[in-house]
């Protein structure tokens, strides 16, 4: 009997990338370097390990860039809902105050929010200089919470352009980092087509040496595979839930 399964397909990139780690640490209890193949096989698992990790940090700085772009998008909502509800209010003073703050919001638009990236991080420095002015800055104080919003859209500002400097610097650095999806598929071949086989074949000829590194090897894919099954199997079921 086979001792290791292969590794499910359908596993995704982060299944791979932890499984990837744990697997070169079972390997690293033991000094493999009389067996030159198995060496090479664990040198290039140890190399995707690496690149996986790496490439997901990566998409982690993508989403994160969303969110803080998102983050940014809500306080421009509010700031123009706030400073229009206050041109309507019958306060000669505070309307006043608030037809000179939304004068400024509207040369921007609030369509800002829908520009790209680059664009509305541009727009959004421009606006805020311009609010910051002291006859602006004046009338936002007759205005409550306008100020306040100003403020959390300059620290929303910030945490953008401090995740997007960090997505630019990988992005110089790792210029030909391949995908994540692609390094899940190359990462997989090697596992099921040089690491599984050569462990099962090496575990009834040397038990000794490779049968517990082989076990423990085994419990992980065989954890890993049943965790995408139970995905698998919870995701037909809500899909028929619905059909029903």
């Amino acid at each position: 009997m086979t001792l290791i399964k292969k590794v499910s397909t359908s596993s995704r990139n982060g299944d791979v990338s932890a499984l990837l780690t744990l697997i070169v640490a079972a390997f690293a209890k033991n000094d493999w370097t009389a067996d030159t193949y198995l060496s090479s096989v664990i040198k290039t698992i140890g190399e995707y390990d690496t690149s996986l990790t790496e490439a997901l940090k990566r998409l982690q700085v993508f989403s994160q860039m969303a969110d803080k772009d998102h983050a940014r998008d809500m306080v421009i909502r509010s700031l123009f809902k706030l400073v229009e509800g206050y041109t309507h209010i019958p306060i000669a003073e505070v309307q006043e105050a608030a037809v000179v703050v939304y004068d400024v919001l509207d040369q921007y638009g609030l369509g800002i929010q829908f520009d790209d990236q680059a664009k509305e991080s541009a727009e959004i420095n421009s606006l805020l200089n311009d609010l910051a002015k002291p006859d602006i800055a004046a009338a936002n104080a007759k205005l409550q919470g306008v100020a306040d919003l100003v403020a959390a859209l300059t620290a929303a500002q910030k945490d953008f352009e401090t995740v997007a400097l960090q997505q630019a610097e990988g992005e110089g650095a790792k210029q030909d980092l391949a995908t994540a999806s692609k390094l899940k598929k190359a990462a997989l071949k090697e596992l099921n087509d040089n690491m599984v086989g050569y462990m099962n074949t090496m575990t009834k000829v040397k038990p000794d040496t490779y049968k517990a590194t082989a076990q423990t090897i085994s419990e992980l894919i065989d954890s890993n595979n049943e965790k995408v099954k139970r995905r698998r199997t919870e995701s037909e079921a809500e899909a028929d839930a619905e059909v029903i």
